[in-house]
């Protein structure tokens, strides 16, 4: 495994929200880097985020996230929307299939729920959560 990040740098990590098209963005400095994990830290507070990002471009595991060289708000914005697409589909679709294996009544009413808390794709800039 390699890693294409170095202390220091400026990087922007980017996860889902919700499951259901939020997708937000954090812009971060890599505070230690390894070659099978690095620490991030908030670019504006300093605060520790995490020890365990991996140190690869644009690799995620499920919602694990990912990390990229720093992207200004508009290119994370852009990032974070098509991750939000992809995810509305994914979870649609797992959804949907749920609802063919025909559990119970209750199941499906709760399946149906939650496909309509699916939305559009949105952009969270994670500094601005609140």
């Amino acid at each position: 495994m390699s890693k294409d990040f170095i202390k220091g740098q400026a990087v922007t990590f980017v996860q889902d929200w919700d499951r259901k098209g939020t997708v937000y963005f954090r812009h971060a400095v890599v505070f230690s880097c390894g070659t099978k994990q690095m620490v991030l830290t908030d670019a504006k507070t300093g605060e520790e985020m995490g020890r365990h990002f991996n140190p690869s471009l644009g690799v995620r595991y499920s919602n694990e996230g990912q990390t990229f060289p720093r992207l200004s708000d508009e290119e994370a914005i852009a990032v974070c929307l098509k991750l939000g697409a992809e995810r509305v589909q994914s979870e649609k679709t797992r959804l949907e299939h749920c609802l063919t294996l025909g559990y119970s009544e209750d199941y499906d009413n709760a399946t149906r729920r939650e496909i309509a808390q699916l939305h559009e794709p949105r952009a969270l800039d994670y500094s601005n959560r609140n």
